[in-house]
């Protein structure tokens, strides 16, 4: 019998993104984040690279028990420099959007304050999803801005609409440390709803924008 390939989740991420998940073992880890650090050494001193590297490390291991297929953070560097967090889980078939809603209580980071907001959106492509939108509290008591939010798992074109149905979730989690730019916050949690897709191993991602948005956008312009 042969072997059925494990699909690739692909997600477009913003610049300066810093993943922490996404990888097969801790030793391509550390391959990827020494290629990161490289552009930096000989201009940042060996203290702040150790520390870096630690903090690297401790980031991980904050995650390693989490369900994301794709997590990282990134400096958001506009008026007061913060950092954004975004974390993106698939759930397979059969979960629902209710079951999606759920994986925030399971990871342990997302605990809303009162009056939330949950709104509807629509994806590039036509696909109906909704976040939630507010200020949470972490476990160490942390507030964050907070956004978590599910829409159905993108698929290839050709794909029927029950296939497209049953492919499963998308579910992401987006943290700002300063609770002040939940507004900013949206734009890359729309990012990492919109864009993620499953690959085979041998695939390349379509161009995200579609090029035909882009076309349509420019005619709109």
């Amino acid at each position: 019998m042969m072997q059925t390939e494990t699909p690739v989740v692909w997600q477009r991420v913003p610049q300066g993104w810093i993943e922490l998940a996404a990888f097969a073992n801790d030793d391509i880890a550390d391959s990827w984040w020494q290629a990161y650090l490289a552009p930096a050494i000989g201009s940042v001193d060996s203290d702040t690279i150790a520390l870096m590297t630690r903090a690297f490390a401790s980031a991980r291991e904050a995650v390693r028990d989490t369900p994301y297929a794709v997590a990282g953070i990134f400096p958001y560097l506009v008026d007061e420099p913060t950092v954004f967090f975004i974390g993106t889980a698939i759930l397979p078939a059969p979960e629902d959007a209710r079951t999606a809603r759920t994986v925030s209580g399971l990871t342990g980071l997302v605990r809303f304050t009162d009056d939330p907001r949950t709104e509807p959106f629509i994806a590039l492509d036509g696909r109906a999803g909704s976040a939630t939108l507010g200020i949470a509290v972490l476990e160490d008591g942390t507030s964050v801005a907070a956004i978590t939010g599910e829409v159905p798992l993108a698929v290839s074109p050709a794909t029927s609409t029950a296939e497209a149905t049953s492919a499963g979730t998308v579910f992401v989690v987006a943290l700002s440390l300063d609770p002040n730019r939940l507004d900013e916050l949206v734009p890359y949690a729309a990012l990492a709803l919109d864009s993620t897709r499953l690959l085979s191993a041998d695939e390349m991602p379509a161009p995200y924008p579609p090029e035909d948005r882009l076309v349509a956008t420019d005619a709109e312009d």
